[in-house]
Order: C-alpha cells, then structure tokens, then sequence
C-alpha cells in the first residue's frame, strides 16, 4: 500500500524553529535568574557621589538583573533641604550598565539621598547627590589610605570627629579600607564616612578583594568619575591581579582625561605608580610595591594631560616623587605631575623610605583656582601628611 509522502521542510523553517526554541530557552532563563527584577546603582553613591548645581543633570549609572530592561522605575532626591523627584530624560545602555539622565531639581544646598524605587525595591543611598552652586578660590581636600583595621576602630572614629570640625571640602579615600576583609568590619568603615557632611569618595585597594561583594554593594562603581568645581577626580582601581590597571580603566582613563572639559585632572589609585628606588627597603613588610600593569603608559598620559597630581597609599609612609620618578621633599612648585604618597590612616606603619617619618595620619590638600598649591599641613615642611596619632 502506498502512503502519502510527507511535505519536507525547508532549511529556512527548521532554522527559524531551532531559533525560537533557543529564545525560549533564554527568556525562561533570564526570568529564573533575573525575576523579579533587580537593580543595582554603582554611582552616584556614597564613595563615587555627583556634585553640582542646578540647571546641571545627574548621571545615573545602575545595573539591571534582566538585561535591557527597567520597567517601572523612579527616581529621587531626600535630604534636610527637602525633596524631589528626578526625571529621567534620557537613557542608553553601556555594556550592562545602564545610564540615566535626570535634570537636577532647585533644591538647596547640600548632602541628599538618592532612593531608587522599582516594582521589588526601595533603595536609600546616604550622600549620594551634593548640591553646590558656588566653588570658592581654594579648595581644600583630606586624602586617606589604609584604613585602620579591626582593633583599632578609635583611630577612624577620631579621624571623622577631627573631619567634622575641619570641614574639608572633600575626603578622598585611596584604597584598602577593609583590612582583616570581614563584612563586620566593612560595613562599620562605610558607617564611619557616612557621618561625614562632605564628599566622600573612594578608590579600591588591594585588601577590598578579601570581602570584594561586600566592597561593590556599598561602595559600587570601580572606575569612577567625579567632577568637582574645577576638577576632575578619576578613581582608579589598580589592585587587578594585586598593583595592575586593567585593559578596560586604562581605556576609560584615557577616554576621561581626553574629556576634560577644561577642568584640572586629580587621579587617585592604590598603588603608587614609581617604584621606592634602589636605596629603598623595597616591599617592606609587603607594602613597598607599586603599580605593573599600563605604567609606562599611564605616566605618558599624566604628562599629556597635564594631571595635577596623583595620588597613592600602599607604602603606609609618606612620600612624594616628580614625574621623573625623583624623591621629593621640597614645595609641589616643581614642574609636571606630583606623585604623593600618603600614609596610612590606621594600619601598620612601614619604613620604606629612611627620608619619612613613621607615623598614622592624613593628607592636606589645597587647590588655588584649579591648581595644586599644597600637600601638607606644615608650611616649613610640606611633604609630609598630618599626623592623626598624638596629643
């Protein structure tokens, strides 16, 4: 008996099917994993915040758990001076990051926290948004480095107590924050500069990679622009396989330095980018390292863009180089890019260099319209930082 033939099908519909059952694979994949949604900000935030005044617009930059989707998203502003909501008027995708713009509202002066609302969430992010209308003739910022670890928590508590009452115009905190690498102790850090009323903003260390999630949920973004008054301050994360920048923040330094905008470039990054020098105690106690990866290429870019300064921890001690790699113990009115060392803020002190006292304690900063005028606290002796241990 003869049966009818069946019709066969053609190569483009068995595509097409195949193609629709990978799709469905996908899409039930993406809703197992990434539903209900889920979003995460990286800036601004405490640590990489936004600082300006109206009419200027905020950038938001945040990551969705179901790619290329925000259904149902709002955003606002709340602090002392009262709150807003903030329309988003414009969005694109960056790789998996998504970037929001959002007009700033005529609120007045001040710290405010950005909420970010979705169908699942409520997120409140403490000193996120600066409002700042005015910009002074001279600005004076702290820096800090290798925080003080478990035991020693008087030391940070004394620090943001000494901060309240100086009121610097911004605190920069350049990496290894979490010694020990417990969540406990991370979390009380965060705390801490929370109580600060300024900018607080943060680069990553070494010792972040001991309770790394921990370190991207609180503080977010890695590589991080911050645009203050005349300057821009580039957080860098140079702790990629321990003292290397990455293929990507080298592209995206290069990519911020050529867009300036007219402003002063300050960059900060863990590992200083000289090494001690021959006459040094190298690797000291295992802090005399320094920056690997991209250096060549990075001390090109600092002399092209005319960077103002960079800024290290690491060493816990103090010390200060010329763009020639040259130990420097005179005022920062020598040519070309400063390259400051600071020490740490509460960890073990090291003696890598004999010049530099050992010593706990903190950096000055002073800008003059746009320019690094000085980096230390002692007009005799400039160089080193000021000393947080003491009567």
């Amino acid at each position: 008996m003869n049966h009818p033939s069946r019709p066969e099908r053609s190569p483009a519909l068995l595509t097409l099917l195949a193609a629709l059952a990978a799709l469905s694979v996908l899409l039930a994949s993406l809703l197992a994993v990434g539903w209900p949604l889920q979003v995460r900000v990286a800036a601004p935030r405490l640590g990489s915040p936004w600082i300006g005044g109206p009419p200027s617009v905020v950038s938001v930059r945040l990551a969705s758990s179901m790619p290329l989707l925000l259904p149902g998203l709002s955003l606002s502003l709340e602090g002392p001076g009262g709150s807003a909501p903030l329309p988003v008027v414009a969005r694109h995708w960056e790789g998996a990051e998504a970037v929001l713009s959002a007009p700033l509202p005529n609120l007045p002066d001040g710290a405010y926290a950005l909420r970010v609302q979705t169908p699942t969430q409520n997120l409140l992010l403490p000193k996120a948004v600066f409002v700042r209308r005015a910009w002074p003739e001279v600005l004076r910022l702290v820096q800090i480095a290798d925080l003080p670890p478990p035991g020693r928590e008087a030391l940070m508590q004394r620090f943001v107590t000494l901060m309240r009452e100086a009121k610097p115009d911004a605190v920069l905190v350049t990496g290894d924050i979490n010694y020990g690498g417990s969540e406990a102790n991370i979390d009380f850090i965060y705390s801490q500069l929370a109580q600060l009323d300024v900018p607080v903003i943060v680069a990553a260390g070494n010792h972040e990679r001991e309770a790394w999630h921990r370190y991207l949920r609180l503080f977010g973004a890695r590589d991080h622009r911050t645009d203050f008054g005349p300057l821009a301050i580039l957080s860098l994360d140079s702790a990629h396989g321990r003292d290397a920048l990455t293929p990507t923040a080298f592209a995206w330094l290069q990519h911020e330095l050529a867009n300036l905008a007219g402003r002063t470039a300050v960059i900060q990054l863990h590992h200083p980018v000289f090494p001690p020098g021959s006459s040094a105690n190298a690797e000291a106690g295992g802090t005399g390292g320094y920056l690997r990866g991209f250096r060549r290429s990075f001390l090109e870019l600092c002399r092209q863009y005319q960077v103002a300064v960079v800024l290290s921890g690491h060493w816990h001690q103090d010390a200060v180089f010329d763009d020639q790699g040259r130990f420097r113990t005179d005022r920062p009115n020598f040519p070309g890019t400063k390259f400051v060392v600071t020490t740490a803020l509460g960890a073990d002190t090291r003696q890598v260099y004999e010049q530099s006292p050992r010593r706990n304690g903190y950096r000055w900063l002073e800008f003059r319209n746009g320019q690094l005028a000085a980096y230390g606290s002692d007009p005799h002796n400039p160089v080193p930082s000021t000393a947080l241990a003491g009567p």
